[in-house]
């Protein structure tokens, strides 16, 4: 690329916590030039090779341009903590938090259900990424004034903990192509390693039987379509179609809207009435706990 001298300003210098590479969101220390364009880029001068685009840290431009003069943004990547927010006697009220890494940890509650949310954040201007809790992202969701909102990207993905291992993962895999597709988000897979048995437990419970759903709660997963009628949770495969677990094949069910039972967890084998008000549903294709040529399970 090729600049006029009267288009350059060069030979700059940056001690850090100024510019960054615009590839992988490292501090860049050291000689540096930019553009009448406000471009920046490594080096004393457009000659000196190779060259590398740096961005501007914005942290330092929300703090000029977006809060008033008596805030100040606690980043304890840029020497910030809460010691020196004691010592200096600050009122809480004068500061602006930024997100840190926090993941959100199931609880026994999320492993009885069976599920849970993870909760993440994307730096707007960077491809960098955190973990963090679901009062984090609460908070940047609502743009709470107390956090810096407006630099972060705010996301959750619904993780599976039990079950079959295999599906747990596949459905782990699935929900956060879904997310990484839907938001655009670079490199994800790679921050969070394609690890989709993180957290994973096989947790052992009793079967819960004889439930039924009015809808608008499960999913057929073969066909994705919504399930109404009796189904039960099996202590490996999960949700599955039929009142009681029964050794021909029969279909998935996926937790749909946020889905999650929360009801004891119990064996009853007994079978439901055949007088029911209530009769199981064909969804999906599927008789209540009957065969399937595929997607079933046993």
């Amino acid at each position: 690329m090729y600049f006029p001298k009267s288009q350059t300003t060069t030979n700059l210098h940056t001690n850090g916590n100024e510019l960054f590479y615009k590839d992988n969101g490292l501090g860049y220390i050291g000689y540096y030039w930019k553009t009448s364009s406000s471009k920046y880029y490594t080096g004393k001068n457009p000659q000196e090779k190779p060259t590398r685009e740096l961005i501007i840290d914005k942290i330092s431009n929300v703090n000029e341009e977006e809060t008033s003069s008596n805030k100040m943004i606690l980043n304890i990547e840029h020497g910030f903590n809460r010691d020196y927010i004691e010592l200096k006697n600050i009122s809480s009220s004068k500061i602006i938090d930024v997100p840190t890494y926090l993941p959100q940890l199931p609880s026994s509650q999320n492993y009885t259900n069976g599920s849970f949310k993870r909760y993440f954040c994307k730096k707007t201007n960077q491809t960098i990424y955190l973990e963090i809790n679901k009062d984090t992202h609460d908070r940047l969701v609502k743009q709470d004034k107390s956090i810096l909102f407006q630099l972060y990207i705010p996301f959750s993905i619904p993780w599976i903990l039990n079950g079959n291992k295999g599906r747990a993962a596949q459905l782990n895999a699935n929900a956060t192509t879904t997310v990484v597709n839907k938001l655009q988000l670079p490199r994800f897979l790679e921050f969070i390693g394609s690890n989709f048995t993180k957290y994973y437990k096989h947790y052992k419970y009793s079967e819960v039987s004889n439930l039924y759903t009015k809808g608008n709660e499960l999913k057929t997963t073969q066909d994705n379509k919504m399930y109404i009628g009796f189904y039960h949770i099996h202590p490996d495969k999960g949700y599955m179609v039929g009142a009681t677990h029964i050794l021909e094949p029969h279909a998935y069910l996926s937790p749909i809207n946020g889905f999650s039972y929360s009801g004891p967890s119990f064996k009853d084998t007994s079978k439901p009435s055949p007088n029911s008000n209530t009769p199981p549903s064909t969804g999906g294709g599927m008789s209540s706990g009957g065969g399937s040529s595929g997607g079933g399970g046993y």
